[in-house]
C-alpha cells in the first residue's frame, strides 16, 4: 500500500547537530541535523546528497555511530538521509577521560623508570 508506513521499530522525534563523515578514498565532512532516530537507524537532514550505501561516521553529543545510507531524498531544502545504524559507541568523554589518565599514569611510570646506562 502506498504511503504504509513499514517500519520495524517506533521513530523518535529529535533535533540534534551531528557531524557527518561520508568514508571512502576522499572523506567528505559535512554538519547535519538528526531528524529522528529508532533503535537500529536514525534520519539525518543535511545540505547535501550522499549517495545510498555509502559508508557513513556519525558523531552526535557523546556518541559515535557507524552505519550506511539506505535512502536519500531531497525535500526542497535540505537532504533526507535515512541510515542503518550497525555500530554504536557512547561515553566518549568518559573515554577519552580515561585513556588520558592511563597514558598520564604511564608517563609517570616511565619517568620514574631509571635508564641503563649505554
Amino acid at each position: 500500500m502506498q504511503g504504509e508506513d513499514r517500519r520495524r521499530e517506533p521513530r523518535v522525534k529529535v533535533d540534534m547537530p551531528a557531524a557527518v563523515t561520508v568514508l571512502g578514498a576522499a572523506p567528505e565532512v559535512m554538519t547535519a541535523r538528526v531528524a529522528d532516530v529508532s533503535g537500529s537507524g536514525l534520519l539525518l537532514a543535511t545540505p547535501r546528497p550522499i549517495q545510498p550505501d555509502s559508508p557513513l561516521r556519525i558523531e552526535v553529543e557523546d556518541v559515535l555511530l557507524l552505519g550506511e545510507v539506505c535512502r536519500c531524498q531531497n525535500d526542497g531544502a535540505q537532504w533526507r538521509v535515512a541510515v542503518r545504524v550497525h555500530h554504536s559507541l557512547s561515553g566518549l568523554k568518559e573515554l577519552e577521560r580515561l585513556n588520558r589518565a592511563l597514558l598520564d599514569t604511564d608517563k609517570e611510570a616511565r619517568q620514574r623508570t631509571p635508564r641503563p646506562d649505554r
